[in-house]
């Protein structure tokens, strides 16, 4: 292996740990900690969602917000109206919608039921309207929405690398409103050129091949093969795939490694940096609602 590990987990540590006074002053600014609601449909048995699920409650243990799983049933109507009651709770700074959602409900309704200004994920379409109309890194950083989580961790993970999306040549591998778009989106803001592709892209290994940075989140274990890699690209899996009962990425791990300057594990790469990330937005969310309360009281 030739390639240099993006450790999530370590990245994840190093979030969580750097939110200890933002926290601290939370609580005293107000005598309690953040608090993360987490929303599950019933009928959601996803085993990765799950795990999600609990590597979150115990992240914000960590890191000392408090978190609360709240189980809704499996009509739309009832995890709406959970999500509102959620949305006008003062006590709760932030809510997310485990993922994914059973078939039967419409992404677009439930997210829309996310109080904006409590969505630490980034789904709410108001937030994700937002983030996409802005046009560079500081755009996004001044709309006031929360990029998409899982994103905001890939951009992350390429910063640990120290290489620089400007100038790069960038393939994003899957097409998802969750990941894959929002994460061409982030990459051509930071200057890279971006080829958006998927499944049934003309020629994915030739695009591949051309990429200083890869991300892959397709939902296909092993789709981006190793020998595609460009010697000395970034890359970045967010692909977690169940695969004879061991997690597996979108990207040939063992191949790809031998090619890549850099390259994140499955699991331990961008699964614990989005979960982070999630926590410090519920944070921001906090110091956001006591400085405008600061302000109307000034």
């Amino acid at each position: 292996m030739k390639a240099k590990l993006l450790d999530g987990r370590a990245v994840a540590d190093s979030i969580r740990i750097g939110l200890g006074p933002a926290v601290a002053a939370v609580r005293a600014a107000r005598g309690t900690p953040p608090l993360l609601a987490i929303v599950t449909a019933a009928s959601n048995s996803d085993r990765s969602s799950q795990s999600y699920q609990q590597a979150k409650v115990k992240a914000c243990a960590q890191a000392g917000l408090m978190a609360r799983c709240h189980s809704a049933g499996p009509e739309a109507r009832e995890i709406i109206e959970l999500l509102g009651r959620l949305g006008a709770d003062p006590s709760v700074d932030g809510i997310m919608v485990e993922q994914p959602l059973p078939a039967a409900l419409d992404p677009v309704r439930i997210f829309s039921a996310v109080a904006p200004a409590k969505d630490v994920e980034g789904v709410n379409p108001s937030n994700y309207g937002r983030f996409f109309l802005a046009k560079n890194a500081a755009e996004i950083a001044a709309c006031g929405a929360f990029p998409p989580c899982t994103v905001a961790a890939i951009i992350v993970l390429l910063g640990e690398s120290g290489i620089a999306a400007c100038g790069r040549e960038a393939v994003v591998v899957g097409r998802s409103e969750i990941v894959g778009r929002p994460a061409a989106h982030y990459l051509c803001a930071l200057d890279a050129t971006v080829t958006l592709c998927h499944s049934r892209t003309a020629d994915l290994p030739g695009h591949v091949r051309r990429a200083d940075i890869v991300v892959a989140c397709a939902g296909r274990a092993g789709l981006v093969r190793g020998e595609w890699i460009k010697p000395g690209a970034v890359v970045i899996d967010a692909g977690m795939n169940r695969v004879g009962g061991a997690w597996a990425g979108d990207v040939e791990f063992a191949a790809a490694a031998e090619r890549a300057a850099w390259i994140t594990p499955v699991p331990g790469g961008v699964g614990p940096v989005t979960t982070a990330v999630v926590l410090a937005n519920t944070v921001q969310a906090a110091q956001r609602v006591i400085s405008k309360g600061n302000l109307e009281k000034a």
